[in-house]
């Protein structure tokens, strides 16, 4: 079980996510579906903040069997990052079966590199362990 606390950023994240969801309850009328934009901020919450389902589940008052299907079904959506004018950057994000192994190398600027292997599915951390690489971390 995952009892870390949120950091600044996932805690903003859950923050905006909760605003759009009580916006939504509030201005509905009848019993609607939870619309597929809804549903991606709350999937974003686990595929790029990391959260655990359980955390956006509790957070945003959704089923936590429903959330994880929607996850499942939801690819991550687009990860702008700032250009850089005195580097060129290539990311490739893919979506990759549950059972598939999985090489990321990632190299800032400054020459630093990271290598991670994963065997079955790659934490959705990584991608903040590589923003933290590539925003020039010592």
């Amino acid at each position: 079980m995952n009892n870390q606390p949120l950091t600044n950023e996932q805690s903003a994240a859950l923050e905006k996510a909760q605003q759009l969801f009580s916006n939504w309850r509030n201005s509905k009328t009848g019993r609607p579906r939870i619309s597929d934009n809804l549903w991606q901020t709350a999937a974003d919450l686990y595929h790029i903040q990391g959260m655990s389902i359980n955390k956006i589940a509790r957070g945003l008052g959704l089923n936590y069997t429903a959330l994880k299907e929607k996850i499942i079904d939801m690819p991550p959506a687009e990860i702008n990052l700032p250009a850089d004018d005195e580097s060129s950057m290539f990311i490739e994000m893919v979506s990759l079966p549950e059972s598939s192994n999985c090489v990321i190398e990632i190299e800032n600027k400054t020459g630093i590199k990271m290598r991670m292997c994963f065997n079955g599915r790659a934490d959705p951390a990584v991608i903040s362990l590589g923003r933290y690489l590539l925003a020039g971390a010592p």
